[in-house]
């Protein structure tokens, strides 16, 4: 009895270690973020002029909306291409999950400045070696009316590049940690094929594996400005560079926007995704059954 009412019982709020040090972290990734946002509000002209500035640039509206859908584009072509190529790998070809990992951590090795001109260079002016190695693709998309060079759909490719080690690590974790043979070998012996498979019974057990990679390719390709810059597209990072230059109040709020921005983004997807999950694996359970 003693026991019934003890657990009934509020617990008190214990100060632990591990609280003390998610506060240091709090503060920590704050303060900058307050200390931009007092100094973006702090412009001689007033708080209220500099944020009329902002939003009545149309370079701001522009820049900003191409970077979204540059990184909404970069988040579902990495998650769809690399997703079902992992699950592949780890299915059919164990033996290769090593090579995958050290050609996924290329990216890291690799600047961005080198693989951009790698790209300028190779979809500008192929030579006779490129022609024979891409089986023709390249000329075809480095002339009208498949001209890609210095285009958003060739910056998308770049920035899946290298945010490849973002989407894969997450992806192959979450397969690491479920039985995915079993569970493969089950549907299949229940008649699902293999992508009914992959979409109802493997994709609902990894789904937290995607949504991490899906909001870490999201932050990078967001954030990322120097691929942009050497393909000569004006997204909001050059934006931002170019008024830190003019106005460094302006581009303090303009960081702190920034931030606001891809957080609400970054929750808006986390929002979306994790509803998912349940209708994915009542379906999958249904749709296995039936086959049974």
């Amino acid at each position: 009895m003693s026991e019934a009412i003890a657990k009934r019982q509020p617990r008190r709020f214990a100060f632990g270690p591990n609280r003390l040090v998610l506060i240091l972290v709090m503060l920590y990734l704050l303060i900058p973020l307050g200390a931009t946002l007092v100094f973006g509000l702090s412009s001689p002209n007033g708080p209220s002029y500099t944020f009329q500035q902002i939003f009545g640039d149309a370079n701001f509206w522009a820049t900003i909306q191409l970077s979204l859908i540059l990184a909404l584009a970069t988040t579902a072509l990495g998650v769809i291409l690399v997703t079902p190529t992992a699950y592949w790998v780890h299915l059919r070809l164990p033996k290769a999950r090593p090579l995958m990992d050290v050609l996924t951590l290329i990216p890291f090795a690799i600047p961005a400045v080198i693989m951009s001109l790698g790209l300028v260079e190779v979809y500008g002016s192929p030579t006779t070696l490129i022609n024979i190695l891409s089986f023709g693709l390249v000329p075809i998309l480095s002339n009208d009316p498949f001209n890609i060079v210095d285009t958003p759909p060739l910056l998308v490719c770049a920035y899946v590049v290298v945010s490849l080690p973002f989407i894969y690590r997450p992806i192959e974790n979450s397969l690491r940690a479920i039985n995915t043979a079993a569970l493969t070998e089950a549907a299949y012996s229940l008649g699902s094929s293999w992508w009914r498979t992959f979409l109802t019974v493997v994709v609902p057990n990894i789904w937290p594996g995607i949504i991490s990679a899906a909001l870490l390719t999201f932050s990078t390709a967001m954030g990322e400005f120097t691929i942009a810059s050497l393909f000569g597209l004006y997204t909001f990072p050059i934006y931002l560079d170019v008024t830190g230059q003019n106005d460094a109040h302006k581009a303090a709020s303009l960081a702190v926007l920034s931030f606001i921005l891809t957080l609400l983004c970054v929750l808006g997807i986390i929002f979306l995704v994790r509803r998912a999950p349940g209708r994915a694996g009542k379906e999958g359970d249904i749709e296995i059954a039936a086959a049974k």
